[in-house]
């Protein structure tokens, strides 16, 4: 309602999703130390063994150890027992605030309906994976700690489950050969893109090796957030092209802040950099156009 009031009648909203199951891990990664629940268990295997042993709804910053997706559609209930009347009501809110609701799992198949829904250009949904982990910081899930993850975040895995299937309609309706055909399309401009933008192989690195300090991810948790360094001797064109595909959410935002209020300078600064210093660490892009495939990685 507060968007509702800032925003054209006609506005599309879209949102994303993600595994109950792996969103609970990273977050976990993320917010060790912020969290009661995740402070007070020394890993997260011994989390997924008893999280009721370790959770208090009410402490503050809580909200990141059950039903974090909930949470964040302002849903009612997000962190008691799950309750059938008000899953289903969490769902038909969602069904009606959103034109369309992605899947984490399924970015690729999701950039392809969201161009078409929006009538975008192949280029407006390229994206290289952003605010990604390195693999070292990441826990092996079993089978059966991942339906403990399910279980204990029900009403996430509710909705989860819900627009699942929902978002495969949509796949059978765009019809799946089309799909492999968009999906092959958007993949190979992505390598060109990669191959024209990316130094080291367009592999990721650590944040802290990378020497343009514009370029470096912002470090929270235990995470260790890998970034990318550009190509040495691009033109200015192509150099903000790719800038703009790789630079880091915080970084973006000072961008962003700097164009929607240009009058708005202190000491000589752009409007967000005067702001970054009191960022949260949690502040993130659900998805968008400019390399959002992980919003917690």
């Amino acid at each position: 309602p507060q968007v509702q009031k800032v925003m054209p009648v006609d506005t599309f909203y879209f949102s994303i999703l993600r595994d109950p199951a792996s969103l609970a891990e990273s977050a976990f990664s993320y917010y060790k130390s912020t969290c009661p629940a995740f402070q007070g268990s020394r890993a997260i295997d011994d989390f997924i063994a008893d999280p009721r042993r370790y959770y208090q709804p009410r402490l503050y910053n809580n909200h990141y150890a059950r039903n974090l997706l909930w949470f964040d559609f302002g849903l009612e209930g997000h962190g008691g027992e799950f309750s059938l009347p008000v899953a289903r009501r969490g769902v038909a809110s969602v069904e009606r605030s959103f034109y369309l609701v992605l899947l984490a799992e399924h970015f690729d198949e999701s950039l392809v309906l969201l161009r078409h829904a929006l009538c975008w250009a192949l280029d407006d949904v390229i994206s290289f994976p952003l605010n990604s982990r390195d693999g070292e910081t990441k826990a092996r899930l079993s089978p059966s700690q991942r339906r403990r993850l399910r279980e204990w975040n029900a009403l996430d895995w509710f909705l989860y489950s819900s627009f699942n299937r929902t978002f495969w309609d949509r796949v059978e309706a765009f019809g799946h050969d089309r799909m492999a055909r968009e999906l092959e399309e958007l993949r190979e401009r992505r390598r060109e893109l990669q191959g024209l933008c990316l130094s080291q192989g367009g592999i990721p690195v650590e944040g802290r090796k990378i020497p343009d300090r514009e370029l470096q991810p912002f470090q929270y948790g235990q995470a260790k957030i890998m970034g990318y360094m550009l190509r040495p001797g691009l033109d200015n064109s192509t150099r903000e092209t790719c800038l703009r595909m790789i630079i880091p959410e915080l970084q973006y935002k000072d961008l962003l802040d700097a164009k929607q209020f240009p009058k708005r300078d202190v000491g000589g600064r752009g409007a967000g950099e005067e702001q970054r210093g009191g960022s949260h660490p949690g502040t993130r892009r659900e998805v968008g156009g400019r390399g959002t495939q992980e919003t917690m990685g």
